[in-house]
């Protein structure tokens, strides 16, 4: 397809008819995998800090 043709009207409709839009099982799906590894990821890193500034205040460090 020349740059042109992707360029116009005719070309825009035929892009997004090459998108695939998600059902709302899929979305729903989605985005609770994106709030549990959000949720995970908060766990780590709160437990990580708390784990360093323990470690910190047995040296003496903090």
């Amino acid at each position: 397809m020349k740059i042109r043709e992707w360029c116009s009207l005719k070309g825009i409709r035929q892009e997004i008819k090459n998108i695939h839009w998600l059902t709302k099982k899929e979305l729903a799906y989605n985005s609770f995998v994106v709030l549990v590894f959000c949720f995970l990821f908060g766990v780590y890193f709160y437990l990580s800090d708390t784990i360093i500034a323990f470690i910190l205040r047995a040296l003496g460090m903090n």
